[in-house]
């Protein structure tokens, strides 16, 4: 059985943006940007997997 793949947003430092919020697919997970942010301002974000690792709270970690 293939694993759910779960999506969440960082900046381009891989800083993670809305530590609350993890997606199923991309496309929610664009959505909610376009929400949140204008199309110009979304250059320096992406949407990774959640097994992406991020730098947080002074070290680099998979959890966050």
């Amino acid at each position: 059985m293939e694993q759910v793949k779960e999506y969440k947003i960082i900046d381009w430092a891989y800083n993670r943006i809305f530590s609350d919020k993890t997606f199923k697919c991309t496309d929610s997970a664009f959505d909610f940007l376009l929400s949140k942010f204008e199309d110009d301002e979304l250059q320096d974000i992406f949407i990774v997997d959640t097994s992406t690792r991020c730098f947080a709270n002074g070290y680099w970690s998979s959890s966050n």
